[in-house]
């Protein structure tokens, strides 16, 4: 009796759930400048003020203000909504082939939206 071995391939996996090439660019893309945020936060932590500006709908004041640890939640959407687009596009792709396209080229803006919207604020507070 042989046990069925099977061995783990990233790029068989990567190939699985996203089958074509530029999606998997585009998601590719979209966690690297997550990383790149994080970094970011990571090395110009101290740097920061306690409170940064962060609501900027709000009215102009301390209403705008956030505790710094909230800069976090930049990466922090910009994987969620990766990992929910990643999902979305998997199990549509079955209704639509460029559907999932869409998604991976709509997280890659999302996640490229976020790394400027977290440049300006650390922009305004450092310089």
């Amino acid at each position: 009796m042989t046990k069925n071995k099977q061995t783990f391939s990233i790029r068989e996996t990567a190939e699985i759930l996203v089958p074509d090439k530029f999606g998997r660019t585009s998601y590719l893309i979209a966690l690297s400048v997550c990383i790149v945020m994080i970094l970011i936060i990571v090395a110009l932590y101290q740097r920061v003020p306690i409170n940064v500006p962060m609501f900027f709908t709000l009215p102009w004041g301390e209403a705008r203000l956030a505790p710094r640890i909230v800069l976090y939640l930049l990466p922090l959407t910009a994987i969620l909504c990766l990992v929910l687009n990643l999902f979305l596009g998997r199990v549509s792709a079955k209704l639509s082939p460029l559907l999932p396209q869409v998604l991976s080229v709509s997280t890659a803006i999302i996640s490229a939206m976020m790394l400027v919207s977290l440049l300006g604020i650390i922009q305004s507070l450092i310089l």
